[in-house]
């Protein structure tokens, strides 16, 4: 999985485009999925590890808001470059 997302769907989920911004959301559901995990007790002693939904909700909600309402359009790319592959016009949004 690449950790970029093409500039062209984060404008489009900028202006409004719900499935601009689902294809975001589905790119970072691994990383959203792993950061909800959290281990609770069960009546038997045991330990089980879960998916939080509340906590998913919540970072599912600021990631949308972070495109919507933080991201700035006009912010140019970054000049660096990944290694062996030259320009990108494609952006993390994890950072």
């Amino acid at each position: 999985m690449t950790n970029k997302i093409p500039y062209e769907t984060i404008y489009q989920a900028k202006m409004g485009n719900e499935e601009a911004l689902a294809a975001i959301l589905n790119h970072y559901e691994p990383q959203i999925v792993k950061a909800s995990v959290r281990t609770v007790n069960q009546p038997d002693g045991s330990k089980q590890r879960i998916v939080d939904q509340e906590i998913k909700a919540y970072i599912l909600s600021e990631l949308a808001m972070k495109v919507m309402v933080k991201y700035d359009l006009n912010k140019k790319p970054s000049k660096r470059r990944p290694p062996q592959s030259g320009a990108s016009s494609d952006f993390d949004l994890t950072g």
